[in-house]
């Protein structure tokens, strides 16, 4: 854990998953030439210094995405402005959108790895290098979210969210607020929940939380302790009601589970609604007192995507600041973008106070989860028995 980092981050950061789905294989499109960048009066105006040559432009994107992770009208945004219809396909995890990219030819223009699976991407030639020229809001970016592990110097990626992954359970059901992971570990407690209960279905994210009631740690590769983590995820199996990382926040916000090992803006959604899902007041989003994951997203071009230079103007576009204010809004994750506090809606400020951007204390209680070819192959083996059991 880079301790260092995070109280950093926590004491700059001014804080702050969406959309539709596309069926069908997205087509390839002619190579794009790219073209410099310069500034006019109506750029500026919008805190946006990248004038955009319409004649480079495709006239489509193809976009591989989180499930609600962004604002639908944005989308509609971007093609009024700059005439690109943004085609938008979805994943659940990073072990889902690996495979499509490793095949080559997937069509696909821009993905969001999350931190590992970027250092995963680089090291196979699956992402294109950034033009920085043409990214000139990345000036908005917190500084000690850029330059991370994984891309050290930002060659192949940019911030795009940022969370932690924990708890959160409907107040309703608890006559105590459960503060630690014995609440989904102890089968006194699971029982006591009746099989409302939901665990990601991560092969990382899930033993993580078997090791951290361990008090070890989240990457370690000490195969006595990873037998310890695999028996306490098969004691907890019979109690889990599904291994989810899609629906958990619509689950939680109409109580058809009352806890779940979770992502901290799935639970934001759960609690303010999101589209046409209800909105739950009574759930509350804890990081347990054994600590929890922290983790950041990215946007990234796909090495053999044909709109290279369209991609760049879509995720510069995604920074500017009024644009980065409205996604964050509607996703309520934790935005890297520092110059957007003051744009945010009241409801999106009150649920990161009310738990889901951590204080400086929890932030001492965050790891990260970091990836090589050892911790894949232990991980992915553990999480294959558990689930198949």
């Amino acid at each position: 854990m880079k301790n260092w980092l995070l109280v950093t981050l926590l004491i700059t950061l001014l804080a702050a998953c969406g959309g539709t789905s596309s069926t069908q294989a997205p087509p390839q499109a002619e190579t794009e030439e790219e073209a410099p960048a310069e500034t006019t009066g109506e750029q500026a105006a919008t805190g946006d210094s990248l004038a955009v040559d319409p004649a480079l432009l495709s006239d489509e994107l193809y976009f591989f995405n989180w499930s609600d992770y962004i604002d639908p009208q944005i989308l509609e945004d971007f093609e009024a402005e700059y005439g690109v219809r943004v085609v938008q396909d979805l994943y659940d995890s990073n072990e889902a959108m690996l495979p499509k990219i490793r095949a080559g030819n997937s069509g696909y223009d821009i993905v969001v790895p999350s931190d590992y699976a970027v250092e995963v991407m680089i090291l196979e030639g699956l992402l294109a290098p950034l033009d920085k020229v043409l990214l000139p809001n990345m000036q908005y970016l917190n500084e000690d979210l850029l330059n991370m592990y994984y891309d050290p110097e930002n060659t192949y990626s940019v911030p795009y969210f940022w969370g932690t992954t924990g708890i959160a359970y409907n107040s309703k059901f608890f006559e105590t607020p459960p503060t630690t992971l014995a609440a989904i570990f102890e089968p006194e407690n699971l029982e006591a929940i009746d099989g409302r209960f939901t665990v990601l279905d991560d092969p990382r994210e899930t033993p993580a939380t078997a090791l951290l009631y361990l008090g070890e740690d989240i990457n370690t590769t000490n195969e006595d302790v990873l037998q310890q983590a695999e028996a306490l995820l098969t004691q907890q199996k019979p109690y889990v009601s599904a291994y989810d990382s899609a629906n958990q926040g619509l689950k939680l916000a109409t109580e058809e589970i009352m806890l779940a090992h979770t992502y901290s803006g799935s639970a934001g959604q759960a609690i303010v609604g999101i589209d046409d899902e209800p909105a739950n007041p009574n759930l509350v989003y804890i990081i347990p007192e054994e600590g929890g994951v922290i983790w950041q997203d990215n946007l990234a071009i796909v090495a053999d995507s044909p709109n290279k230079y369209t991609a760049h103007v879509f995720i510069n576009y995604l920074m500017r600041p009024d644009v980065a204010a409205r996604n964050t809004d509607y996703v309520l994750y934790l935005t890297p973008n520092t110059a957007v506090r003051d744009l945010l809606a009241e409801a999106t400020i009150a649920v990161f106070e009310a738990g889901v951007e951590p204080t400086e204390e929890q932030m001492q209680r965050l790891q990260w989860i970091e990836r090589n070819e050892q911790t894949d192959t232990l991980y992915t083996d553990l999480w294959t028995r558990v689930i198949s059991q």
